[in-house]
């Protein structure tokens, strides 16, 4: 059973894989364009500097695509073993294979805030800066700031709380429920205990390296 759901794994694992490298692709060529480059930074730096970021950006756009699976493993792997750690406190052994696929199977909606992105800048906000793109999240509380006038240690928490990650956790316990025959109480639980404990940990991390960073 559990070679079944390591083969499963791998194939969800890698369609989740292709959409992303997908989705940035079309990302990177129809809102990412040299105007965008000269037009973001042509007050602050030179156009022989803005030519050599752009020379550089396509450069290496390719290790961007290959950090892709690394990254998404890397993330799935993290929350399954705080979820396996918050099975364990709750003095429950479950295979790792599934929790693996139930965080996998949970990413699916955040796959939607990209075509959101696409949609918003290509048909409704077609005047855009390279950071309003980095601080576009749909449905979050930081969309109701203006960034700029934020200070730095504010952003990453307010993205943070978005429609998404809250969709995010229901599905975690749905699919822990559906795959460990457990109750939704018992695994909304597993979640809020383990993952929420996890994620306020790294949002303080995040925000202890910005206030640290800041000027």
């Amino acid at each position: 059973m559990g070679m079944i759901y390591q083969s499963k794994n791998i194939t969800v694992f890698l369609l989740l894989v292709a959409l992303i490298v997908l989705l940035t692709c079309l990302t990177n060529l129809f809102l990412i364009s040299d105007t965008l480059y000269y037009n973001t930074l042509i007050e602050q730096l030179s156009v022989e500097k803005i030519e050599s970021i752009i020379e550089q950006s396509r450069k290496w756009a390719w290790v961007g695509y290959l950090l892709v699976p690394i990254i998404y493993y890397l993330k799935f792997l993290l929350v399954a073993l705080v979820l396996q750690t918050g099975f364990f406190f709750f003095d429950r052994k479950v295979s790792f294979s599934i929790i693996f696929k139930a965080v996998m199977l949970a990413e699916i909606p955040f796959l939607v805030v990209p075509v959101i992105k696409l949609f918003w800048f290509l048909f409704i906000q077609t005047h855009y800066t390279l950071n309003d793109l980095q601080y576009f999240f749909p449905l979050s509380a930081l969309q109701l700031f203006d960034v700029q006038k934020l200070p730095s240690w504010q952003v990453y928490p307010l993205q943070l709380m978005n429609v998404f990650e809250l969709i995010y956790w229901v599905l975690l316990a749905y699919w822990l429920k559906k795959l460990l025959n457990l109750s939704l109480n018992k695994s909304m639980e597993v979640v809020a205990s383990s993952y929420g404990t996890g994620l306020l940990l790294w949002v303080a991390f995040i925000t202890f390296i910005s206030l640290n960073l800041a000027p």
